[in-house]
């Protein structure tokens, strides 16, 4: 079979995607607005007009229309909404699906009238709709013809990869009656604005008062990153938060074992699979209750939730983590056992295996 995605080559969930079926025997192709390679895959670049952003898609739909149509697809697949999907319903190709993974749902359509259309026009086109959550499923719902369903397919966590650390009380946060004194708390998220790290961090400083063996660790790499450093300098934390920069994902899991709480303060999230690989690691999460977070953290259970840009309340959550190995060991544990039975990736990819053979089978 051949499967064309149009998608960001170079972002993960669009790799994992990839490689999963290239594997499976598939012949994939995926044509790509960034640059990359895939190995197993064949990636059509689709350059020029850099310097006009998104107005590019639509200056180079002639182009990816003669792409896909000299590909000759069986399952044209866009992985984003207001782009990709957008031009995937312009190729004419059948079965065509298109995924929602987050601010394209959640955000793009309330920025413009134009953005509103494209929504409603690329989701009435499209063959089949997936979400990676419940409530981005609810939220393409609103823009979908009345009654399209809406697949849910989440972008789950490879068990095998996404392992804890070994030690007699199963997780980052054992120990034992040798349980270290240090804490670490740390996040692994494009440094961006919407992620609210500079709430972290200020929720940190309360933390950091009170515990003076605590440290945060922030991986990854994006445009806040020289506000973030100089808030923390200026928040007098030193050498106590650590900036790794970006990390490939194959070396996230060694990240979260460092970790005794994970820390997701997102003001916009549309799904949160980092929180996933975080509990998968049994490291308790606490994030912000918005959007499609409660879908991967249960408050209570695998983590805590509290109001987004309440620095208040996420250094209270921190706090009552950090003095308490018994309950990060508890959530911990609770976390993988939540990802195993709901978000396994094994499971995920069977779903989506199982939604192509249907989609094929109706056209």
């Amino acid at each position: 079979m051949r499967l064309c995605y149009l998608a960001d080559a170079p972002y993960i969930h669009t790799r994992r995607w990839v490689r999963h079926f290239v594997d499976g025997g598939w012949e994939v192709h995926v044509v790509s607005f960034r640059p990359a390679e895939i190995e197993g895959a064949s990636v059509h670049y689709v350059s020029g007009c850099e310097w006009l952003g998104k107005l590019r898609y639509l200056l180079r739909i002639p182009r990816v229309r003669r792409l896909v149509r000299d590909l000759r697809p069986d399952i044209l697949h866009a992985l984003h909404l207001t782009s990709y999907g957008f031009l995937s319903v312009l190729c004419d190709v059948r079965p065509t699906l298109v995924s929602v993974w987050g601010t394209d749902v959640l955000e793009a359509p309330r920025l413009s009238p134009f953005h509103y259309l494209i929504t409603r026009y690329a989701l009435r086109r499209a063959d089949h709709i997936t979400a990676t959550g419940l409530r981005l499923a609810e939220a393409a719902a609103r823009y979908a013809p009345a009654g399209k369903p809406v697949t849910v397919v989440p972008y789950g966590v490879d068990l095998r990869e996404f392992r804890p650390r070994a030690s007699a009380g199963g997780g980052p946060a054992s120990g034992g009656p040798e349980e270290r004194s240090e804490v670490v708390i740390g996040a692994v998220a494009r440094l961006s604005k919407e992620k609210g790290l500079h709430y972290l961090l200020e929720a940190f400083a309360v933390v950091a008062g009170r515990h003076p063996q605590a440290r945060l660790v922030l991986a990854g790499e994006g445009p806040e990153r020289q506000r973030l450093e100089r808030l923390a300098s200026r928040l007098g934390l030193g050498e106590r938060v650590q900036f790794l920069g970006e990390v490939p994902h194959e070396q996230v899991p060694e990240v979260l074992q460092q970790l005794d709480v994970f820390a997701m303060p997102s003001t916009y999230e549309g799904f949160g699979v980092a929180a996933l690989e975080a509990e998968a690691m049994e490291v308790p999460v606490v994030a912000s209750r918005i959007h499609g977070i409660p879908d991967v953290v249960v408050d209570g259970e695998t983590g805590l939730l509290v109001p987004p840009r309440d620095r208040q309340a996420l250094a209270a959550a921190l706090e009552c983590l950090a003095s308490d190995g018994d309950l990060r060991r508890r959530l911990g544990q609770a976390g993988r056992a939540f990802v195993a039975e709901h978000y396994s990736w094994e499971e995920n990819t069977a779903q989506m295996e199982a939604l192509y053979e249907a989609a094929l089978g109706e056209h």
